[in-house]
């Protein structure tokens, strides 16, 4: 029978080869980083030849494969369509969180985003149903979102196109954000709406 120290000690070795890997893929996809990036488990990348991903220092994605509980084996994502950003700051912190980029995504510093959070910049599918009727993809209106610093989004939110969530603000887990958030605040619900101040 394994014994846990067994199995703790594949799973680092585990975790440890998948940073590897993942650096690889970084790499290969024009992905530019900083210092001391860390990715575990298995992470999704789809990059759009024009599309653009960069890094800061000290960056810790974590992505299925059990390696956070609060996320099981669901898969973090890196999407990003034709002259679409996503500018990632220093020393932030993600859990198979999906950020799909069809104009920016822009992370500051000191950021952590919970579990299974996503951020989309787009509606992916157009209003109108004749548009959506088209044989080709069918883009709706996109907006920037920004995440200034540090910022901390709880576990299943999702954070939609135009939005800026301003410095040091709280997002509860399980909120829809659809408007931008001012600094210095918590906000829950959905759609989230202030909860209240930070001193």
């Amino acid at each position: 029978m394994i014994g846990r120290t067994t199995v703790n000690l594949l799973r680092r070795v585990r975790n440890r080869l998948s940073a590897y890997a993942n650096l690889l893929r970084l790499f290969i996809h024009g992905v530019r980083h900083g210092r001391h990036c860390v990715v575990h488990g298995k992470l999704y990348i789809k990059l759009f030849p024009s599309a653009t991903v960069r890094i800061g220092d000290n960056f810790y994605f974590s992505s299925g494969a059990a390696v956070n509980a609060m996320c099981a084996n669901r898969r973090g994502v890196l999407y990003a369509t034709n002259h679409a950003r996503i500018i990632i700051g220093d020393h932030v912190g993600m859990s198979s969180t999906v950020l799909w980029a069809h104009e920016s995504i822009t992370v500051g510093n000191h950021v952590k985003i919970g579990g299974n959070s996503i951020l989309i910049d787009t509606d992916a599918h157009n209003l109108d149903y004749l548009v959506r009727r088209g044989q080709y993809t069918d883009w709706g209106v996109s907006k920037p979102i920004v995440i200034e610093d540090d910022v901390f989004i709880g576990a299943n939110c999702l954070i939609l196109k135009g939005v800026t969530i301003g410095a040091r603000s709280i997002v509860a887990a399980g909120s829809v954000v659809t408007r931008s958030v001012p600094a210095d605040c918590i906000v829950g619900g959905n759609p989230a709406r202030i909860i209240r101040r930070l001193r």
